[in-house]
C-alpha cells in the first residue's frame, strides 16, 4: 500500500510541479528514509472528509473575480486538511470539462485563476472542525446556462455526480469516512436575463430531489444533501425589467429561491448578494464578495453538520393589507431589525414598493415598528404585491446602484442577516 500511496505522490507532484523522473525517485527515497526513522502513527490523521460542492452558473464558478486566496498553498496551510475534488491539492481553474481543468491547472493558465466562493467556506469550515475532520471543496456547473442545462441529465450535473463520486472512493480508498451535508447553489441569472420562462421552483426543487437521492447512492449516508441557496439579483440587466409591472417576471426568480428557502425542508439560506460589491458594478461578484458568500455558506453548512438543519436567513412569512397599509411579518431569526444605509447606498423607501394591480407603487413612507415593517400608502393595499430589492439602475448590480434594499437583522453574531429579496401578494387582516 505504501508504495501504491508513493506513486500517486509522485504522479501528482509531476503534474502540480513538472518534475522529472530524476528528481521524482530522489524525493521518493528521501520519503522512505524518513519513515525508516518515524513510528507510523495514524493517530493525527484525518478519519472523516466532509464535502461541500458549490454547483451552478458563472458566479458559482467565480467569473471575473480578482483571486484573493492563495490557491497555490491552500492546503498546505491548513496541513492536508482542505482538499479539492478527489481529495488532491489542486483548487481553482474551473471549467465544465475536466480535462480542461486539468490542463489549466498543469500550465497554471491564468485565464481561469478566479476566486471563488469554495476557498473561504472551505477555510471556515477547516478552521471549525477538528483535526480528524478534512474538508472537500470544490465548483461545479457552466457559466451562462439556463436550469433546465443543469440539472439531472446533463453534463454539468453528470460532472459534478463524478467529482463527488471520485472524491469520496478516494476518501474509502485512505479508510476514511466521507459524508456531503449540502450543495450550495448559484444559479438563476441566465434565466432571468434570457427569459426561459421555465417553472423555476419546481425544476430546482426537482434538482434538489435528484442530488440528493444520488449523492446518497454513492455516500450511503442517511441525512439529506441540504442546498444552501443564494438569490440571483442581476434584475436590472433583464431589458424588459420594469419595476412596477405587477406581473414582473424578473422578480419571479429570486422570490422562487426565497419560496424554497422558505418552505422546503431540503433548502437552507446562505445569504442574497445584493448587498455586495459586483465587478464593474455589473453581473459578476468580485472577489471579496466571494469570500463573504463562503463564510455565509460555511455558518450554514456549519448548522447541518451539527444539528441536521440550519434556520438562518430574513425573509417574509406573512404580508398583510389593513387599508391603506401593508405589514409584513418576518421569521425570527435573533437580533434586532434595523435599515442599514451605510453599507448599502439608501434606496428608495429602502427597497420595498407596493404595486397595484394597474401597476402603480403606491408606498409613501417605510418604518420598523414592533420588528415588523409597516408601509404607508397612498391607496388601499388589498389585491396588492409588496416588493423588496426591485428597483436599480440599468444593468447595474449590487450595494450601490442595483437592485437592492437596505433591511438587515443585527444580531451578536459577525455575519449580519440580510433581508432576502421578495415580492408577495398582500392577505387581508
Amino acid at each position: 500500500m505504501f508504495f501504491v500511496f508513493l506513486q500517486r505522490v509522485i504522479a501528482k507532484d509531476e503534474a502540480n510541479m513538472k518534475w522529472n523522473s530524476k528528481w521524482a525517485w530522489i524525493f521518493a527515497m528521501a520519503i522512505m528514509v524518513l519513515l525508516g526513522l518515524t513510528a507510523c502513527d495514524n493517530g493525527g490523521k484525518p478519519k472523516v472528509v466532509v464535502c461541500v460542492p458549490v454547483y451552478g452558473q458563472s458566479l458559482a464558478m467565480g467569473e471575473e473575480a480578482e483571486l484573493v486566496t492563495d490557491i497555490d498553498g491552500l492546503s498546505s496551510k491548513w496541513e492536508g486538511r482542505l482538499v479539492g475534488e478527489g481529495l488532491n491539492e489542486g483548487f481553482g481553474y474551473y471549467e465544465d470539462r475536466s480535462w480542461k481543468k486539468k490542463i489549466k491547472r498543469l500550465i497554471r493558465y491564468g485565464n481561469r485563476r478566479y476566486e471563488n466562493s469554495a476557498f473561504a467556506m472551505g477555510e471556515s469550515l477547516a478552521s471549525a472542525f477538528g483535526k480528524d475532520t478534512m474538508v472537500c471543496v470544490f465548483a461545479d456547473g457552466r457559466g451562462g446556462t439556463a436550469i433546465s442545462h443543469l440539472i439531472k441529465g446533463s453534463y454539468p450535473y453528470d460532472a459534478l455526480i463524478q467529482d463527488i463520486q471520485k472524491s469520496y472512493d478516494e476518501a474509502r480508498e485512505r479508510g476514511m469516512e466521507f459524508f456531503v451535508p449540502a450543495i450550495c447553489w448559484m444559479q438563476g441569472e441566465s434565466d432571468m436575463f434570457d427569459y426561459t420562462r421555465v417553472d423555476y421552483a419546481n425544476i430546482l426543487k426537482r434538482f434538489s430531489i435528484d442530488i440528493n437521492r444520488d449523492i446518497k447512492k454513492i455516500t450511503g449516508q442517511k441525512r439529506d444533501v441540504k442546498i444552501v441557496g443564494y438569490q440571483s439579483c442581476c434584475l436590472t440587466k433583464c431589458y424588459k425589467f420594469n419595476p412596477t409591472d405587477y406581473d414582473c417576471y424578473e422578480i419571479s426568480i429570486p422570490q422562487a429561491q426565497m419560496q424554497l428557502i422558505r418552505e422546503d425542508s431540503l433548502f437552507v439560506s446562505g445569504t442574497p448578494v445584493y448587498f455586495m460589491d459586483f465587478v464593474n458594478d455589473r453581473l459578476h461578484l468580485d472577489g471579496k464578495s466571494q469570500t463573504v458568500v463562503g463564510r455565509y455558506n460555511a455558518a450554514a453548512v456549519l448548522d447541518i453538520v451539527r444539528w441536521g438543519d440550519s434556520n438562518r436567513g430574513l425573509y417574509p412569512v406573512k404580508v398583510k393589507s389593513k387599508g391603506n397599509t401593508a405589514i409584513i411579518e418576518f421569521n425570527n431569526s435573533g437580533g434586532k431589525l434595523v435599515f442599514d444605509t451605510i453599507n448599502v447606498n439608501k434606496v428608495r423607501n429602502y427597497g420595498f414598493s407596493v404595486i397595484t394591480p394597474d401597476n402603480r407603487d403606491i408606498a409613501q413612507r417605510v418604518g420598523i415598528v414592533n420588528d415588523n415593517i409597516v408601509i404607508e400608502c397612498s391607496d388601499n393595499t388589498k389585491g396588492c404585491k409588496v416588493r423588496y430589492g426591485a428597483n436599480g439602475e440599468k444593468n447595474k448590480s449590487g450595494r450601490r446602484f442595483g437592485a437592492r434594499g437596505n433591511l438587515v437583522r443585527r444580531n451578536a453574531a459577525k455575519l449580519q442577516v440580510w433581508c432576502y429579496m421578495f415580492d408577495e401578494a398582500t392577505t387581508e387582516r
